[in-house]
């Protein structure tokens, strides 16, 4: 062995209790010739094998190649996970197994030495992707067919006014596509197990909502009702993978559309307050209940979902709409699940009106639960404890501003920024949701400036911007207010591409609160400063460039948040815009040639300017020109702005510490 047994000294570790393991454990590590780690939750080295040895897979390289917080996060959760990642100029793929012992825990990390394994092991997980990617596809399609079917129909009826349905075919193909690329990413190898298995933050009330509006076409197609229920009626914001959530209530939303009987009743819940998980984290309590009326599910088919050993075939006793419920939904939801470490529950939904015995059974009700942290955000300070600034309280009254941005950190940031200067503000987080809003009558009343991002996912805000000439030109759209762009890099070429498009101006991130505010002012108004946002687009760069290591922050614009929100709310962006650089700068790790990573570089990179985080600003950028260039000058980089997140974390810790004693 490479290394020794671990310290026993820990009080956290009862060696004694696990010894008689490890000595297993040991001994096949020792005899495997695969790369094998046994490692704590803090990449300290318990076992190790020569050929893990021979790699210099050490403490320091599990911190910095693979991500190891995250993927012991993830393992904990789900028991085991994928793992795919470049080390060394070597692609290697293998496995993370969380393994409990006695009080302590150990994660044993097992990836494949050669080009032939490696391939059959990638192989092996990519048909497995395929095949849970490739049947979430048919929902949405099928959902475009029957709104198509809607819309065709509704036309006579529709003649002269814009017809309703025509928004839900755009929100259903647009879902279609989305699935579309990522099964083509998977295949072509671009995507990943660990890539959909990705943690990040996201609302679960909006998830639901959109699938929700995926399936109901195909509900209404039946000539039946779906009702959903979220509690709490506000925004769940979580933080997990969001890719393998969308597949759980996609497969259980799409099940009882399908074979739900007349009346589909949906539960999306959130309990009021966290939990702390058994290794000290606080997590919220997720429950996704379905209730349908489409007959109970068979024997069998109950048995594969809930994990009993059962071969999950059809029962052939069984007819009509339950005979047709296929086994491959379940799978996947089983799989979702797993992954999420929850549970699923089915029960069967008797008929009300009288005892359960003498009521027959006339659907099912389905159930899952599992846990996942909450977003790190704060609430909103007491305006009267924390009043807005002076020069910009008041300045856009009676002006509605549609934000178009896919950083919900920078969003938020721009949505509270403009309605403390008193606009009417509402955020969106891509350009199809952008149309959809402005394609509405009261879009003309509304809203006078049009704020969007240039680099946003599906559709870019160039392409946003070339959609709305089209549909005005085709009567389709009556809104005709102005427009900003706002973009984290800014040339001539692209100002001029923007300008000719009929956009009043682009504006560079970061951006101060005054200039932003004072832009939507003149854009609301019709003039134009273009003159004073170069001279400040040149001071803030320089300010950008003098952040050091000593100093990481932009103090005047930090100073200028906790004027403006408060320390607290000030706080809370500044940590969202952390750890949004932190995933990214993860998945550049783990996967330089990851697809989207321009795009997410893109939004990390200005929610860091926007609040502040200067030297992680300036790291980002500096990423963003490296991927470009050779592997080894990406690799030093990386190296700083793992240094820049270090040096920028202490530095939030210490403003927290002192609004803590301000208390």
């Amino acid at each position: 062995m490479e290394n020794g047994m671990p310290n026993e000294s820990e009080p956290a570790f009862d060696a004694a209790r696990v010894r008689p393991t490890l000595q297993a454990i040991a001994r096949l590590i020792s005899t495997d010739r695969r790369i094998v780690v046994l490692a704590t939750e803090k990449a300290e080295i318990l076992l190790s094998n020569k050929p893990a040895a021979q790699l210099e897979l050490d403490a320091s390289a599990l911190q910095t190649a693979f991500n190891w917080p995250t993927l012991c996060t993830r393992a904990r959760r789900s028991g085991s996970v994928a793992v795919s990642v470049t080390f060394r100029d070597k692609r290697l793929e293998g496995e993370l197994v969380h393994l409990p012992l006695g009080n302590a825990a150990a994660f044993l990390l097992r990836l494949v030495e050669t080009d032939q394994e490696a391939v059959l092991l990638q192989n092996r997980a990519r048909a497995a992707t395929l095949l849970r990617v490739s049947h979430d596809l048919k929902t949405p399609i099928q959902s475009v067919l029957a709104s198509a079917e809607a819309l065709f129909d509704s036309r006579a009826n529709c003649a002269g006014r814009t017809n309703p349905d025509t928004a839900r075919v755009e929100k259903s193909a647009r879902m279609a596509l989305t699935h579309i690329d990522k099964v083509i990413r998977v295949i072509r190898g671009e995507l990943t197990s660990t890539d959909l298995q990705a943690d990040e933050d996201f609302d679960l009330a909006e998830e639901s909502r959109n699938i929700l509006d995926m399936i109901e076409p195909i509900v209404q197609a039946r000539r039946a009702t779906v009702t959903m229920k979220i509690e709490p009626e506000a925004a769940i914001d979580l933080h997990g993978p969001v890719h393998i959530v969308r597949a759980l209530l996609q497969n259980m939303f799409d099940n009882a559309s399908k074979h739900g009987g007349e009346t589909i009743d949906i539960r999306v819940a959130c309990a009021p307050e966290p939990t702390t998980s058994k290794d000290g984290r606080k997590e919220r309590l997720i429950t996704i209940e379905v209730a349908d009326q489409g007959g109970g599910l068979p024997a069998a088919q109950k048995a594969r979902l809930l994990g009993s050993g059962a071969d999950g075939t059809r029962d052939a006793r069984t007819t009509g709409a339950i005979a047709d419920r296929t086994t491959a939904g379940l799978s996947v939801l089983s799989h979702a699940i797993g992954q999420l470490g929850g549970n699923i529950e089915v029960f069967d939904r008797i008929a009300e009106g009288g005892p359960p015995k003498n009521n027959p059974v006339i659907g099912t009700i389905l159930r899952a639960t599992f846990s996942l942290p909450q977003t790190s955000t704060y609430a909103p300070p007491n305006t009267k404890e924390h009043p807005p600034a002076a020069t910009d309280n008041g300045l856009l009254q009676d002006i509605g501003v549609l934000v178009v941005e896919d950083s919900p950190s920078s969003r938020d940031w721009l949505v509270r920024c403009l309605s403390t200067a008193g606009a009417r503000v509402d955020g969106v987080e891509n350009g199809f949701k952008a149309l959809e809003i402005l394609k509405q009558p009261q879009a003309v009343e509304q809203i006078n400036v049009l704020l969007t991002d240039i680099t946003l996912p599906s559709m870019s805000g160039v392409e946003l911007m070339q959609r709305i000439n089209t549909e005005r030109s085709r009567k389709s759209m009556a809104w005709h207010g102005r427009i900003l762009g706002l973009t984290a890099h800014t040339d001539t070429r692209l100002e001029k591409t923007c300008l000719a498009l009929g956009m009043s101006r682009l504006l560079e991130k970061p951006i101060r609160t005054a200039e932003l505010c004072r832009a939507v002012k003149n854009a609301a108004q019709g003039k134009t400063d273009t003159g004073a946002a170069k001279a400040i687009r040149l001071k803030q760069r320089s300010e950008r460039a003098t952040a050091t290591l000593g100093h990481p922050l932009a103090q005047k614009v930090v100073a200028e948040l906790i004027g403006q929100l408060g320390k607290k709310a000030a706080l809370g962006f500044m940590i969202r815009a952390h750890a949004e650089a932190q995933t990214v700068i993860d998945k550049v790790t783990q996967d330089s040639q990851y697809p989207d990573c321009k795009r997410l570089l893109h939004s990390a990179t200005g929610s860091s300017g926007l609040t502040g985080l200067a030297l992680l600003e300036s790291s980002l950028r500096q990423i963003e020109i490296a991927l470009d260039g050779p592997v080894a000058n990406l690799n030093a980089i990386i190296a700083e702005a793992n240094q820049a997140l270090h040096v920028t974390e202490e530095a939030i810790s210490r403003i927290e510490s002192e609004a803590g004693e301000g208390r």
